[in-house]
């Protein structure tokens, strides 16, 4: 069995730092809050949202992710007689233990494949039907989201932004009822003191989440980390032994017309895609 190659790559680091300037301004959200509720202990909210993010790294918060947002199920007693020796090979080349991960099926035609939490690997019905060898690449692939950190930090990042986008989308519903209600009333007069509103509304979400004035920028540099994640995963698969498997399975998605649309995107959406093409996944992998 070899070493645990459990270890935070740039891509990981790199969501880290990419989310300070969101979390920062969760942070000034609940110490204006605080200011308001606790004049004497604005600190306090403040303190109290970041001792949440241990919420993050309870098995229950796995479980009831997979669950709600990404629709993943209990293998049935056949399914997990196919599934468990795979990830068990797959966790005796990792040098870790196969009971750490739960398995978990998602209901669709799409073969796919899903790192949740710190637990969950999920896999669609579909990528059952794959040969033992390619799904067993597909998991490898999962797990080393797993080992290099990648869904416990998007997850942690995801919590901690929770307060600022809350308030983003609580100025977004009021401008938009704003709006609405200007353009019902009709006079020009109304059409004026709702535009000058919604000014005002997104002057103050400014001031209060000052992260939107980076997104322009923010946004393709998290896609960017998050094609790199992928990329990383594939290389443990291939450090693991299943490059040349893996490889199997990226160009059946080729030749299924998986990968068309990403390939034929505009440049702005590709710079915005979250996975890189397959194109550019088997050349990294052939590369190695």
């Amino acid at each position: 069995m070899r070493a645990t190659r459990r270890r935070f790559d740039l891509s990981a680091v790199s969501e880290l730092l990419l989310g300070v300037p969101t979390v920062l301004s969760s942070l000034l959200v609940l110490a204006l809050l605080g200011k308001a509720v606790t004049p004497q202990a604005l600190w306090l909210p403040p303190a109290l949202w970041l001792l949440s993010g241990a919420v993050v790294f309870l098995p229950a918060t796995d479980q009831l992710l997979a669950v709600v947002a990404y629709r993943l199920r209990k293998p049935t007693r056949t399914e997990r007689a196919a599934l468990e020796p795979l990830l068990e090979e797959v966790c005796g080349a990792a040098g870790v233990d196969p009971r750490r991960y739960w398995l978990r099926i998602q209901n669709s035609k799409g073969i796919n494949a899903m790192a949740v939490g710190g637990h969950v690997v999920g896999v669609s019905t579909a990528a059952l039907q794959l040969p033992p060898r390619q799904l067993e690449a597909v998991l490898a692939h999962e797990l080393g989201h797993h080992l290099a950190g990648h869904t416990r930090i998007s997850l942690l990042r995801w919590w901690y932004e929770l307060p600022a986008r809350a308030v983003v989308g609580l100025v977004v519903l009021v401008g938009v009822a704003i709006h609405g209600v200007g353009r019902a009333v009709g006079t020009p007069g109304a059409r004026v003191i709702s535009t000058l509103l919604i000014v005002v509304l997104a002057a103050a979400a400014l001031v209060v989440s000052p992260w939107l004035v980076l997104v322009p920028v923010i946004a393709p540099l998290l896609a960017w980390s998050s094609r790199r994640a992928e990329l990383h995963a594939d290389r443990v698969a291939a450090e693991l032994g299943y490059g040349p498997v893996l490889l199997e399975v990226l160009r059946r998605w080729v030749r299924e017309g998986q990968d068309d649309l990403r390939a034929r995107a505009p440049v702005r959406a590709r710079m915005l895609a979250s996975h890189p093409s397959c194109a550019q996944r088997i050349t990294r992998l052939r590369g190695r």
